[in-house]
């Protein structure tokens, strides 16, 4: 096996083939530990090099890693990284029997490897896989395993909601209201609030310290100004709290201002719904944007839409239905009245996809383009990895604004976690950004039902 430094800091670390899956540059985030592969990895990465999608890419991104570092030196004596430490590919683990009951498979050969490794080596071994199961049953073996962390975003940045509350003097509240803008240095703080930084583009509820009165606003190049679109109603929608009315405000802005918007927020606060009611506005009344894209994440992309029957429309179709149903509420508001009305709305809906005002497309299918001129909207981002998300925000052509939206609490590919998804990545990368406005809402803003929100509030 590898041989460490007998200064006490170097780590042995066993990488699990889920943990190249997710980053496959992560051999050079060990610093100058020694990072060990089961050869059992490698055959893994194989099986899986041909898997359409983000898997198949970081799979295939991988392999070739390896190849380069091949061409280096010897895999199975140690390469040295150029962070100073050793990557060595073993085969080994043998020595090690498998509890009864356990079946010969990658996983149990990967721990086996890692519990070799940590009963004949002086320094600390270390089991890094992004599989809750492969985790459990280290502790088992008596491994220490630890999950990927390199991609986890801290709690602090996915807290962030993009908004806040602030007091002003009588005098200062009146400029504002009469469309001045306040200098940021005006604004005060109720003692119970602990988040006093304001950031570029966040929204603000300001409150007159002498009567109370409450206005909305914004925080634009260190001034308090006014929201632009208060009383806009895009595509005859009318906000119903103030969550909402901040949403709109970003949504709204040009692209040339604002490209990026971040909507996060539990199921029912209307995320959806918003941001096409303004895409619809600014595409199909006001021409700004050529057209609205919509993709979403989904844990069935990378191995059912090539099966699937139809155009992309059709493949894609099943995934967005959230969608759908928003836009039949968006275009029924529009009003139709003859007896045939849900043939009708159903016409609307087709005749903005057939006539080019909205295409749906999957997000396996973004990579490699540049997007121009159009709003792309990604729905439930939280299922998205970091480097898919990496991939979207790098995709934005001029001209083009994109809407990000999701909720952290509702996570449904079983690769990823709060801390570890696309939309956190998004949250640290951008939050605070002059490019862009992130609006979280809060739970008593949700629009569901009463049936629905007393039943989500009895099962929480």
């Amino acid at each position: 096996m590898a041989k460490a430094k007998k200064n006490g800091k170097q780590k042995i670390y066993v990488l699990d083939t889920n943990v190249f899956m997710a980053d496959p540059d992560c051999i050079h985030m060990f610093g100058d530990n020694i990072i060990i592969i089961p050869d059992i990895v490698i055959e893994e990465l194989d099986d899986n090099k041909k898997a359409s999608g983000d898997k198949g890419y970081n799979t295939r991104q991988s392999l070739r890693n390896f190849d380069m570092l091949r061409r280096r030196g010897n895999l199975m004596k140690g390469i040295k990284t150029q962070n100073g430490g050793i990557i060595r590919v073993v085969s080994a683990g043998g020595s090690i029997e498998m509890p009864d009951g356990w079946k010969d498979k990658p996983d149990n050969r990967i721990l086996c490897v890692a519990k070799e490794l940590t009963e004949n080596s002086d320094c600390p071994v270390i089991l890094v896989s992004k599989d809750t199961n492969v985790r459990i049953k280290s502790d088992l073996l008596g491994v220490k395993a630890e999950d990927y962390k390199h991609e986890m975003i801290d709690e602090d940045h996915l807290i962030y909601n993009g908004r806040n509350e602030i007091l002003l003097s009588e005098k200062e509240f009146d400029k504002l209201s009469e469309g001045f803008s306040v200098e940021l240095k005006k604004a005060k703080f109720e003692r119970n609030n602990k988040d006093r930084t304001l950031r570029e583009n966040e929204f603000l509820s300001v409150t007159n310290q002498t009567t109370y009165e409450v206005l909305p606003a914004k925080v634009k190049n260190n001034h308090i100004v006014r929201l632009q679109y208060d009383t806009v109603k895009p595509f005859g929608v009318q906000p119903r709290n103030a969550g909402q009315r901040f949403a709109i405000e970003a949504l709204l802005a040009p692209a040339k201002e604002i490209p990026l918007v971040i909507l996060k927020g539990s199921a029912g606060t209307a995320k959806t719904f918003l941001t096409l009611a303004c895409a619809l506005q600014q595409c199909a009344e006001e021409n700004i944007y050529r057209k609205i894209t919509i993709t979403r994440a989904n844990v069935e992309f990378d191995k059912e839409i090539g099966a699937l029957p139809g155009d992309e429309v059709s493949k894609v179709g099943p995934l967005l239905r959230g969608c759908m149903d928003n836009l039949e509420l968006l275009v029924d508001a529009k009003g139709v009245k003859n007896k045939n009305r849900d043939t009708d709305i159903q016409g609307k809906v087709d005749y903005l996809f057939q006539h080019g005002y909205i295409s749906a497309e999957a997000l396996g299918f973004m990579r490699g383009r540049s997007l121009t001129r159009q709003i792309l909207y990604v729905d439930e981002a939280q299922n998205t990895s970091p480097s898919q998300m990496k991939g979207i925000l790098t995709r934005i052509g001029e001209g083009t604004k994109l809407v990000i939206s999701g909720d952290l609490n509702q996570i449904d590919n079983p690769r990823l976690d709060k801390h570890n998804n696309g939309l956190a990545y998004a949250l640290e990368l951008m939050s605070g950004d002059p490019l862009c406005a992130v609006l979280g809402f809060t739970d008593s803003e949700t629009t569901r039902s009463p049936l629905a929100a007393k039943v989500a509030s009895l099962i929480q």
